[in-house]
Parts: structure tokens; sequence; C-alpha cells
């Protein structure tokens, strides 16, 4: 445990700063709905852009006229913020002491490398919590400063969820990259390689009609915002993304135990 208290003191400045962040876009971002919507320009200026424009800011097919389809679009971009986060905290889980050259203060202890792992990987996974939780918590407290009659709360948790799932994706990825280079910087520009596939492939996504099995390779469009919007959360996507994870961490604790941390 006193590892995971390490690990937990290790990651909070960086955690703070990151919720500053969010504090601004979620409760901000929301709280301004009422003035962009009012005179209904931006959704005139929006639906004036070409479909890859759309597809590229997270707007194509959502209706930002309404504040479901408003909290959408800022949730896409929390979406985005998540995972660049989650690569952070999967490569670091894995790689920060062999970069800092502080390895053997913590793999020299009594217990195993598996555990050592595992509870960083754990502290890890905290703060991917507390990220959705706080934005969560962010934007409801925005709504109800905007007094609207309109009920997005399900939709909040849903999106928080659908973060916490996608980002827990990419923690356990960037962690298995970082397990497996020779270099430990490198996991990290493997991790940020995997987010910007997602994010390309994503935007292929959002651009066709029909695009069919190309889901199964858009991670960030497992979960769609309409889907969302609708009250429903795909069971078969949320399955996929579980076993992706379940993978990758195999992959990641089989890896790191073979490593050479020197």
């Amino acid at each position: 445990m006193n590892i995971l208290r390490r690990e937990q003191r290790a990651g909070r400045k960086a955690f703070v700063i990151w919720m500053a962040v969010m504090f601004f876009l979620c409760f901000a971002g929301i709280v301004k709905f009422q003035s962009y919507t009012a005179s209904g320009s931006m959704a005139e200026l929006l639906a004036s852009f070409p479909r890859i424009v759309m597809a590229v800011m997270g707007a194509a097919g959502l209706d930002i006229g309404t504040l479901s389809g408003y909290t959408a679009l800022l949730f896409y971009y929390v979406l985005i913020c998540a995972v660049i986060y989650a690569v952070h905290l999967g490569s670091s889980a894995v790689a920060r002491e062999s970069i800092d050259k502080t390895y053997e203060f913590v793999f020299t202890k009594p217990c195993s490398r598996g555990r050592v792992l595992g509870l960083k990987l754990a502290s890890a996974y905290i703060y991917l919590f507390l990220f959705c939780a706080f934005n969560a918590v962010f934007s409801m407290l925005a709504v109800a400063y905007l007094k609207t009659s309109e009920d997005v709360g399900p939709l909040i948790l849903l999106f928080a969820l659908d973060s916490f799932l996608i980002g827990s994706l990419f923690v356990a990825l960037s962690a298995l990259f970082a397990s497996i280079v020779k270099q430990p910087e490198k996991g990290a520009f493997f991790g940020n390689l995997a987010f910007l596939y997602a994010f390309i492939i994503g935007v292929v996504y959002n651009m066709l009609d029909n695009p069919g099995l190309l889901k199964l390779a858009a991670p960030f469009n497992y979960f769609s915002p309409q889907d969302l919007i609708a009250g429903r959360f795909d069971p078969v996507y949320a399955v996929i993304t579980l076993l992706l994870i379940a993978a990758s961490l195999y992959g990641t604790f089989a890896a790191f135990g073979r490593k050479d941390l020197t």
C-alpha cells in the first residue's frame, strides 16, 4: 500500500492541473450554452461547414441547438482529454522509474514485480476514475446553474462511463507499449500514436454514411453520441472494450515480468 500512496502523491500535481482545465471546459462550456444558442448563429455556422470539418470537430449528426446535443459535443472533447491523460497514466505507471533512474527504490522492495505493477496501475485507474467523475460533477453543476427544463443528468453519466471505459483501454494499451519497448520513454510515444490512430479512424467513421465493420477499429465511436442521447449504452461494445483491456493488461504483466529495468 506504500507503493499505491507513493503513486498517488506522484500523480497529484498533474491531476490538479487537469482538473483546473476540465472545470473550464465542462462547467464554463455548458454555462455558455444559452448565449451560444440564443441567436442560433452557431448552429447555422456549423451547418455551413463541410462534413469533414464537422467530423473533425465531433459535431457530425449532432443538433447543438439542444442541450443534449451541445453536451455531446463538449464530451467529445472530454473524451479526447481523457484518452490523452490515460496515455500519460499508463505509460508512467510502467516507465516512470526507468526514465528517472529510480527503479531500485521501488523494485528492490520485498514484493514481486507483478504486485508493484498492479499497484501502480491501480493508482492510474483511480486517477482516471476521479477524472471522469469530476467532469460529470462539473457538468451537472453547470446544468443546475442553467436551470433548464431538459434533463441531461443520465446523459452526462453515460458520457462519463464512456470516457472511463475508453480511457481505461488506453491506460492498458500505453502500459503494454511501455512494457514491450526497450526505451522507456517510447511507451508514451506509441500510446500517443494509438490515440492519433483512434482519432483519425473516428473522423473517417463520422464521414461515412454506412461505416459498417469499421466501428470495430474506431474505439472513439464504440458508444455513439446519438445512442447515448437516446439512453442506449451498447453492451456488445462494452464487452469488446473490456476484453481488449484484459488482453492488454495480460500482455503488460507478461512483458513487464521479462523486462530489463536497467
